[in-house]
């Protein structure tokens, strides 16, 4: 399979206004004040009403609206909620979307499908563009419980030193990101024209840079669809160009797709990181890990995320931090579906996923 063939080839050079979307100073996953917690309603096997989990328990009922923010749905009419649960069950005449097993794994030919699943024998639900934002619904709610969310711990002092310094005296930076499909913010509702069109991972790290530090950031997105590490690699001279006094290098979907050792993989981003140090001694890099691909698809390589992460996490040193977004995501995996956080059913995050993405990578830098 040509790897690119399932995502578009997107190459972006821009610097990002400042916006609502802009990274809070917590955690999407950790706050109490959620926001925007994804849904996707599948009804299972034996069911006779579509059912989706929260990611925390609300301290009263949830408000629930459609994933663009224009649909807000009724307690009672659309969906039923039990105090101190977690789950949501829609009404037998809810407005909201739904999908039933079956239609998760539509037949072969099938529009808005992919045409393998590990299984060899069913296709699986997947399409670009606005499709699976249309089918997710996102709910708000003060938490209350007692759940430990997974953390991210800030970055040693010598791995990001001269970055936190220019940050915390306000001077300009420039961010370069390099990496696949998830890195051009593909399925964020932007790149979907959807609303409200929040842009992708690498516009809201620089929004939340500013954010916080009040620092003017210009983003460079040099990443192109379906790449892997050694495409990276050969693309150094491309970073190089563009002076970054921040370097992102986000792999890894791609290159598990292909079966890539792990220190393979990490060595490759070495290389890359210290070719694009060598010439800007003063650029910091962060070497991000990737969310997991929906473990159904035939492309998907479970074991090779989290040994990806450890990879990348062996990377670090002066001016070289990591920000493992892999563990976090299958910490939350573990109390939600995949469904709720992929944009296209396969492996790209919706709005919530950009979202992670984003938080983990400012957690890893810290706050002024």
């Amino acid at each position: 399979m040509n790897r690119s063939s399932i995502a578009l080839t997107i190459s972006l050079a821009f610097a990002v206004p400042m916006s609502v979307f802009a990274a809070a100073s917590v955690p999407c996953w950790q706050s109490r004040e959620l926001a925007g917690d994804p849904l996707f309603f599948v009804t299972s096997a034996g069911d006779t009403l579509a059912k989706a989990s929260l990611l925390r328990v609300p301290e009263k009922a949830p408000v629930l609206k459609s994933a663009s923010g224009e649909i807000v749905y009724e307690l009672g009419r659309d969906f039923t909620w039990k105090p101190g649960s977690r789950l949501i069950v829609l009404t037998q005449n809810s407005r909201m979307p739904f999908k039933t097993l079956a239609e998760l794994h539509p037949p072969p030919g099938s529009p808005n499908a992919y045409k393998s699943t590990v299984d060899g024998k069913s296709w699986l639900l997947y399409s670009q563009g606005r499709f699976f934002h249309d089918l997710q619904c996102a709910a708000s709610y003060t938490a209350r419980d007692d759940w430990m969310p997974p953390r991210v711990p800030v970055a040693p002092i010598v791995q990001l030193q001269k970055i936190r310094a220019r940050l915390a005296a306000k001077q300009p930076i420039k961010l370069v990101v390099l990496g696949d499909s998830i890195s051009t913010g593909l399925n964020a509702s932007m790149t979907g024209n959807a609303p409200p069109k929040q842009p992708g991972y690498p516009g809201l790290v620089a929004q939340g840079l500013e954010q916080r530090f009040g620092s003017k950031v210009t983003l460079v997105n040099l990443s192109v669809s379906g790449m892997s590490a050694s495409w990276g690699l050969s693309q150094a001279d491309a970073v190089i160009k563009e002076t970054p006094d921040l370097f992102l290098c986000a792999f890894g979907m791609n290159d598990a797709s292909g079966k890539i050792h792990p220190e393979l993989f990490a060595n490759t981003l070495r290389a890359l990181v210290d070719k694009v140090r060598a010439a800007h001694p003063g650029c910091a890099a962060i070497v991000v890990s990737s969310m997991t691909a929906n473990p159904e698809w035939i492309h998907a390589t479970p074991p090779l995320y989290p040994a990806y992460a450890a990879a990348l996490e062996k990377l670090t040193g002066p001016g070289i931090a990591a920000a493992n977004v892999t563990s976090v995501w299958m910490a939350l995996l573990e109390r939600k579906q995949v469904l709720d956080f992929t944009g296209n059913g396969l492996n790209h995050p919706n709005d919530f996923g950009h979202r992670i993405y984003a938080d983990v990578i400012l957690g890893v830098i810290g706050d002024n």
